[in-house]
C-alpha cells in the first residue's frame, strides 16, 4: 500500500487546513458555538457527501479521504460533529435503510439539508451496544421507551438514529425526529466544549417508516470501526498541532537569558512527543492497510490496536504539552489546554483503552 498522499488528497488536506484555520479563534470570540466552519459550509465543500454512495448523490469516497479531513479537524479543534453525523450516521443509514428511503435520507444528509445523530449508548452500560431501549408495535407504527446517553451532535440535529430491541433479541434502527414531544433531551457541554445530549424516550409514538431496518450488533460495530479510525485521525491531528505549538513556545519563551528550547532536557521532551505522535501515525497506517484487505476479525484487531496505541500515547503527549507551557497551558484563551481536553473526551467516545484492550485480547484468542 502506498502511504504517500495523492495530488487530490493533498488538495483536500490543504483546502481543509485553510478553511478551518481560524475556527478556534472564532469560537473564542463567541461568534458561534461550533466556530466559523458551519455545517452548511461542510456541505458546500462536499465533505458531508464524501462517504455517501454515488447512487444517493454522494461522492462514494473511501476511509482514507475521511481520515485526512478528520486529522485537519483535530488540528483546528473543530466542534462540528463530523464523525458522528457524517461518518457514523451515514454508515448506519447506508447499512440499514433500503429502497427510496435510503436514497432520500443519504441524499439529504450529503447535501446538509438534514443532520442525524446516532444514539447507540445507554446509561450505566458503558460501551455495550446491545440496546435496552424497547420498541413495541403501536397501531401501524411503533412506541419507543428508554434512554440513550452521550449523543454527540444531538443538539441541533433533525433526528436521532436509535438502536432499539424489537423483541426476541432483534435489533432495529429507528429514525426519531427531535421535534417529537415525547423525547426529552438534556443538553450539556463536555469538557472540550462540544454540545452533547442525553435523551429519555417516554412512550414515543413513531410512524411505520421510522423503522429504517433490522440490523445486528456486529454490523453496527463494523460501522463504528470506521468512526473509531476517524477519531484516531482526529486525535493525531490534535496532538501534532499541540506539539508544534509547544515547540514554537519554547523557542520564544526565555528563562535565564536564553530561550527554553536551548535546554537539552526540554529538547528531549519535545523529541519524545514527536516520536510518540509518529508512532500513532504508523499504527493508523497499519489499520488503514488492514481495512483495505482484511476480514472482520482482522479489521477489529487493527482498529482496537490503533485505538490503544493512539490514546495511550495521547495522554502523555497532550499532558506534556500543557506541562511545558506552565500556567498558560491551562487557560481557556490559549489552545494547548483544549487539545488535552479533546483527547480526554475522544478516548471515551467509542470505547476507552481498557475496552479496546479487552476486545483485542478476545479476538487474539
Amino acid at each position: 500500500m502506498d502511504f504517500a498522499l495523492s495530488q487530490e488528497q493533498k488538495m483536500l488536506r490543504d483546502g481543509a487546513r485553510r478553511y478551518l484555520a481560524d475556527d478556534f479563534a472564532t469560537r473564542r470570540r463567541g461568534d458561534g458555538a461550533a466556530g466559523s466552519a458551519g455545517w452548511r459550509g461542510y456541505a458546500d465543500l462536499g465533505w458531508l457527501a464524501l462517504l455517501a454512495p454515488e447512487d444517493a448523490g454522494g461522492l462514494g469516497g473511501d476511509i482514507e479521504d475521511v481520515l485526512i479531513l478528520a486529522e485537519e479537524m483535530g488540528r483546528a479543534l473543530s466542534l462540528q460533529p463530523y464523525i458522528a453525523s457524517a461518518v457514523l450516521a451515514t454508515g448506519l443509514v447506508d447499512l440499514v435503510a433500503a429502497g427510496q428511503q435510503r436514497l432520500d435520507l443519504l441524499g439529504a444528509m450529503a447535501s446538509g439539508d438534514r443532520r442525524f445523530a446516532p444514539a447507540l449508548y445507554e446509561p450505566g452500560r458503558r460501551y455495550r451496544l446491545e440496546p435496552e431501549v424497547r420498541a413495541v408495535t403501536s397501531g401501524a407504527g411503533y412506541r419507543l421507551s428508554g434512554a440513550k446517553s452521550l449523543i454527540a451532535g444531538g443538539a441541533g440535529a433533525d433526528g436521532l438514529l436509535v438502536t432499539a430491541l424489537l423483541g426476541d433479541g432483534v435489533v432495529g434502527l429507528f429514525l426519531a425526529a427531535m421535534e417529537n414531544a415525547a423525547i426529552f433531551p438534556t443538553r450539556y457541554a463536555t469538557i472540550d466544549d462540544a454540545d452533547t445530549i442525553d435523551v429519555r424516550f417516554e412512550q414515543v409514538e413513531l410512524g411505520p417508516d421510522a423503522l429504517l431496518g433490522i440490523t445486528t450488533i456486529d454490523a453496527i460495530d463494523d460501522v463504528l470501526d470506521e468512526a473509531r479510525l476517524a477519531l484516531c485521525a482526529d486525535t493525531l491531528g490534535a496532538l501534532e498541532r499541540a506539539v508544534e505549538i509547544t515547540a514554537d513556545y519554547l523557542k520564544t519563551r526565555t528563562q535565564f537569558g536564553q530561550p527554553l528550547a536551548n535546554f537539552q532536557a526540554l529538547q528531549h521532551s519535545v523529541v519524545e512527543m514527536y516520536i510518540d505522535a509518529d508512532s500513532i501515525r504508523s499504527s493508523l497506517y497499519n489499520a488503514i492497510a488492514v481495512f483495505d484487505r482484511g476480514g472482520r476479525e482482522d479489521r477489529r484487531r487493527a482498529v482496537s490496536s490503533c485505538w490503544v496505541k493512539t490514546f495511550d500515547a495521547a495522554k502523555g503527549i497532550a499532558g506534556m504539552a500543557v506541562h511545558l507551557h506552565g500556567g498558560i497551558g491551562m487557560t481557556t484563551e490559549y489552545p494547548v489546554g483544549h487539545y488535552l481536553r479533546r483527547v480526554m473526551v475522544s478516548e471515551r467516545s467509542f470505547g476507552d483503552v481498557e475496552h479496546h484492550l479487552a476486545r483485542y485480547m478476545e479476538l487474539a484468542g
